[in-house]
């Protein structure tokens, strides 16, 4: 089983790509926090409906499978429930290690997690270990992952080949650098302002012609007078006959 190590944010769990979703469920710990409190606000407080509809209690050795829906890029969702938080770390590896059978009895091979808080990483690793024997990845959220990997280390010096995963983000897009002002040459005045001719004994900037002023415009002919138009009298039909 490859181990692999991610912070504990919504972040890393979006790109976390593994076939199921384990969440470990204490039966005094309201609300929800670690990993599952982020589930349960992805899903709109889904398992906080379930707590209090009584179809997910938290008790020792409870074992629920549900759909995660389409909010959460798995798909299968286990939840274990691990009993009171007052008791050892002893009898909390044990509902761990329990619950960790059942998924390589259920045939999981890819799994995302989170260890109880209440644990040691290397206690917590140690489990992890025992139980996730064969092919397959398991993705372990943590709010220190380093402290886990370095667990790792210390028992398993065989199995660096796990690392901390970091979410990828994408580059900020580099601003354009501002094109450089042309240098003004020796000697020359100020440039003439827009509208303005330069002055006596001053020139025109580089790069920058002499404004011109607009032509006046051409006078219009003068419109000539009115003429009536007289028709021609009409000509006499030589092909009409005489009147006798």
């Amino acid at each position: 089983m490859d181990l692999s190590f991610s912070p504990l944010t919504l972040e890393a769990i979006d790109q976390a790509a593994a076939e199921s979703l384990c969440l470990f469920v204490a039966s005094d710990e309201r609300p929800l926090t670690g990993l599952a409190g982020l589930a349960d606000w992805r899903l709109s407080g889904r398992l906080s409906r379930l707590l209090r509809g009584g179809l997910l209690t938290g008790d020792a050795g409870e074992a629920v499978l549900t759909q995660p829906g389409a909010r959460l890029a798995f798909r299968k969702l286990f939840l274990f429930g691990l009993g009171s938080s007052d008791q050892s770390e002893a009898a909390l590896l044990l509902r761990i290690a329990e619950a960790l059978r059942k998924l390589v009895e259920a045939g999981v091979r890819e799994a995302a997690l989170q260890l109880p808080s209440r644990v040691s990483p290397e206690a917590g690793v140690r489990v992890l270990l025992e139980e996730l024997q064969g092919p397959g990845r398991a993705v372990v959220f943590g709010a220190e992952p380093h402290r886990l990997l370095a667990a790792l280390s210390k028992l398993a010096p065989n199995r660096m080949a796990a690392k901390v995963a970091t979410p990828q983000t994408v580059p900020p897009v580099p601003k354009p650098k501002p094109e450089p002002k042309p240098e003004r040459e020796p000697g020359r005045g100020r440039e003439p302002g827009p509208g303005r001719e330069p002055g006596p004994g001053r020139e025109p900037g580089p790069g920058r012609e002499p404004e011109r002023k607009p032509a006046s415009p051409e006078p219009r002919p003068t419109p000539q007078p009115s003429q009536r138009y007289v028709p021609p009298p009409p000509k006499p039909n030589v092909f009409e006959k005489k009147k006798k």
